[in-house]
């Protein structure tokens, strides 16, 4: 057995979460979490190769590369791998997201042998095969196009590239369909051999194992999977505008899909837990948020109103959803822009109780499942949060002011020089809002 460096930083933390961080000797980190409730183990393979990484006029290199690493390897057709896990009632399939790109899998505790086996064939030995890759491509341009027609789905994608422009945040990991064309065979061989390496990776196991067997089988499989030295894309953070930008995407439809918000923190900057507070306040409960009450209940707008940050390494943005009747898009909009404003002068005592009853009650149940632990896990890891976040959660939570959570509203809501983009049958001259800068 390979040396392994083992970095004991195992926290009991409330709800019997027990989570353990080792590392192998070339830097791959496991992180792992014992729960013998089940016969079954959840396992997630993170590697830091999101489509952030994607090349400029090659967007989609990230999907394309996560996906072809279950279609066959140097030893295994991908009936063959597929069948393998299959055989066992298994699941493994591969995911990828701004910032990061890997395989996920599920067995039962029996056949975690198997699952390491195919894991560990699937990362370091891919075959890249050109005639799965051209099915992939044919698959996920078929996927993108499926959503031509999908005013969600359109608003979603034209959002964040009015909100980053040419930034790498600014297109979604599947990238387009005039991109993935031109990514040939040599690139995908590239990318992976620059950002799939043990010292870029993190594995993560919960369930009905014994940890030192378990490392011992990691250390067997990955043990001489080569270290190299890291050589990622230089991303500077994206810079806002200082005025109001809007868009709108015509569609003879007789709903109005709004998105307004601007650019926000990024994973690992400060006011973590004042901006969920602040925000589960504005618009995070549909019948007690400012924005669920206002467009909602007293105005009768809306079904559904989405209000949140979405962060990620590089950037973040907050945002708010809304679809809603054309003809009442421009009362929509006001609203937004009005509660956004009020709230970084006026938050009671009610409000800033109720947002922390709702997170003290509510965050224990995102980690109940096998599954659930394995994505927090990945989440503690992946963004920083420290391995007694779990442990420290609640007593944050707790500890915001509201002295904080204005100031945190005044630091990330921008409703002078916001992103506005509307997909309908809307014309700018709607909206009644002085000194927005309409793009075509």
């Amino acid at each position: 057995m390979r040396k392994i460096s083992l970095l004991l930083l195992s926290i009991v933390f409330a709800y019997a979460i027990n989570i353990q961080r080792d590392t192998l000797s070339n830097g791959l980190v496991i992180l792992t979490v014992e729960a013998h409730k089940l016969p079954m183990i959840e396992m997630r393979a993170v590697t830091y190769a999101g489509s952030v990484f994607d090349p400029a006029g090659k967007e989609g290199i990230a999907n394309l590369v996560s996906q072809v690493l279950l279609r066959g390897t140097k030893s295994r057709a991908s009936n063959e791998i597929a069948q393998a896990i299959e055989s066992v009632g298994g699941e493994l399939f591969s995911f990828v997201d701004e910032d990061h790109a890997g395989i996920s899998g599920r067995v039962l505790s029996k056949d975690l042998y198997l699952l390491i086996d195919l894991l560990s064939d699937c990362i370091q030995n891919p075959l890249f095969d050109s005639v799965e890759l051209s099915r992939i491509k044919s698959e996920v341009i078929s996927q993108i196009k499926a959503e031509e027609d999908r005013p969600f789905s359109i608003s979603k994608r034209e959002f964040r590239r009015l909100v980053f422009s040419d930034h790498p945040l600014g297109h979604l990991p599947q990238g387009y369909d005039s991109t993935i064309g031109y990514i040939s065979q040599g690139d995908i061989r590239e990318f992976y051999s620059q950002y799939y390496l043990p010292n870029n990776t993190f594995f993560v196991f919960v369930g009905d194992f014994q940890k030192d067997s378990l490392i011992s089988i990691l250390d067997e499989k990955f043990g001489n999977w080569e270290r190299k030295v890291l050589q990622k894309l230089k991303i500077e953070p994206p810079v806002e505008k200082a005025k109001p930008l809007g868009k709108i995407i015509h569609m003879d439809i007789s709903q109005a899909y709004i998105l307004l918000g601007n650019l926000g923190p990024k994973y690992g900057d400060a006011d973590w837990y004042e901006t969920r507070v602040m925000n589960y306040i504005l618009g995070g409960s549909q019948s007690t948020s400012r924005m669920g009450k206002k467009i909602r209940q007293e105005k009768g707008l809306a079904y559904i109103v989405w209000v949140y940050f979405q962060r990620f390494k590089t950037g973040g943005y907050f945002t708010t959803e809304v679809q809603t009747k054309k003809e009442m898009a421009n009362e929509v909009v006001q609203i937004i822009i009005s509660e956004m404003e009020r709230i970084q002068d006026t938050i009671d005592v009610v409000e800033l109780s109720r947002a922390k009853k709702f997170y003290t009650g509510y965050f224990p149940l995102t980690h109940d499942t096998y599954r659930e632990m394995t994505s927090i896990v990945s989440q503690i890891e992946s963004q920083g949060l420290g391995l007694d976040y779990l442990l420290q959660f609640e007593k944050l939570i707790e500890a915001v002011k509201l002295g904080e959570l204005k100031a945190a509203a005044q630091k990330y809501l921008h409703p002078d020089r916001f992103y506005l983009l509307i997909v309908g049958d809307v014309k700018p001259g709607d909206i009644k809002f002085e000194g927005i800068e309409w793009l075509e």
